[in-house]
This record gives C-alpha cells, structure tokens and sequence, in this order.
C-alpha cells in the first residue's frame, strides 16, 4: 500500500515541473526589460506566484500531503490576494492626481526649510520653476486669494507700525474669541499666517469665511481639523486690512518679545 507520506513522483514529472519553471524565469528576464506601467508589480507577482506554487505542489509535495496543509496553504494565499489587492489600490493609481494639484506650485503655500520653520515669501527667490506671473496666470485666483469679496489682489507696502496697532484692537474685538498667536484655540494659530497666505486671501477669510470654507480646499481641510468655522463678525474691509497689518507685524517678532 502506497504510503502518501513518501510519494514518488516520476522523472518525467520533476523534469516537466523544472522546464516550466525555467520558463517562468525567462518570462521575467524578459518582462523586466519593458515598462508596463502599472501592469509592472502584477505581471511580477503573477510570475512569482506560479513558482511558487508549483514548487509547493510538486517538489515539498503538498499534492499528495495531508489535504489539511492544502487548505492551510490556500487559506494563506487568499489572504496574501487581500492584502496585496488593498495595496494595489494605492499603488497602482499612486501617479494621478486631481486637477488642482495638478496646477503649478501656489507661490503662498507653505514652504519649510530644513530646521522646519516657514520660508518667508521675500526669501524665496529662485525656489519655483517658473516665473512668478506664469504661476499666477495658471492658478485660479480664488486658490490663490481665496473666495470673497476682494477679487483683485491687494499689494501691501512696507509694514505700517500704526496701522498694526489699530488692527491689533480689531483682531482683539473680532479674532480673539476663537484665535490666538502662538497656541491652538478654538481656531488654529496665526503668528506667520502672512508668510504662507497672500493679504488678500486671509481678508477674503475674514470677510466671507462661509464661503472659503465651502469652496477652497486648504480651508476644507483645516476645518476637518478643528471642525469650528468661522462666523461673520461684521468686519468692514478697512477693518479686515488693519487686522492683516496686525498680522504682518507679529509675524516678524518671537513668541517671546
């Protein structure tokens, strides 16, 4: 009687199983000299996999073994397919990106340098790729500038000290309910919100905050963070210039001064 647990497979039979598998490794020689985009990882794992099997089936003889380790090995490369198909739905789309991401470099995001501090905006000469009014052509005003009444950008001049201090009564009046400089509150800090937000976008955000919170995704993405948005606190526009004024002066003092 045969005993299954020292099966003999034929020559004919190892000899079959070593050409296919010979094969297989020419297939990926070969494979690997073309690019197939995203096709590349399965064409790969698809390749591997049959190996693999193979010299499982045949070679440590799991075909003729007890049908429990069948089920053991089976269960496992199931498994293994979930994870790897979980993995796949990042990687393999991992290069598309929607259409505002796909705009050019937004010259007031933020920009760290290698201690982790924010870049100011009159130290970054050279660090786009192209001119600054060819970013400003291609990227839409509101992403920019954000949404809201003011839909020219405002130019500021040199830093006004008695500007500054009316708007740092407003900001009092109007912002410090939900904002402070330097830690989280309700709302999210601002010391060295201008180094990253253009004049014009954080009025915008003061004037309209419904709608930039709506529409732009930076601020979409801040309030899913603090869940909070900001009300309308009947701010006029000379209002709302005085507090970026303020704004522009505690950016360039320490938390400390």
């Amino acid at each position: 009687m045969e005993n299954s647990n020292n099966h003999i497979l034929p020559l004919r039979t190892y000899l079959t199983i070593g050409g296919i598998l010979l094969g297989l490794t020419i297939i990926t020689v070969v494979v690997a000299q073309f690019d197939f985009g995203r096709w590349n990882i399965v064409i790969a794992l698809a390749v591997a996999s049959s190996k693999a099997i193979l010299v499982a089936l045949y070679f440590m003889h799991l075909k003729y073994d007890n049908k429990i380790y069948m089920v053991i090995f089976v269960s496992s490369i199931a498994f293994l397919a979930i994870f790897i198909s979980f993995t796949m739905m990042d990687t393999l789309f991992r290069g598309e990106i929607n259409e505002i991401r796909n705009q050019p470099v937004n010259q007031y995001a933020v920009i760290y340098d290698q201690e982790g501090k924010p870049i100011p905006m009159e130290d970054r000469v050279g660090l786009f790729d192209k001119p600054e009014e060819i970013i400003q052509e291609k990227v839409p005003f509101e992403i920019t500038h954000g949404f809201g009444p003011i839909k020219e950008e405002i130019k500021v001049g040199p830093l006004d000290t008695v500007m500054a201090l009316e708007g740092k009564e407003m900001f009092k009046m109007k912002c410090g309910t939900c904002h402070k400089l330097d830690e989280r509150y309700t709302g999210p800090p601002l010391r060295g919100v201008t180094v990253y937000r253009s004049p014009t976008f954080i009025m915008n955000q003061i004037l309209d905050p419904q709608q930039n919170v709506t529409k732009h995704p930076d601020m979409q993405a801040l309030f899913a963070q603090y869940y909070t948005m900001m009300t309308f606190q009947n701010v006029t526009v000379e209002e709302a210039r005085k507090i970026v004024e303020y704004l522009r002066y505690e950016a360039t003092r320490s938390p400390n001064q």
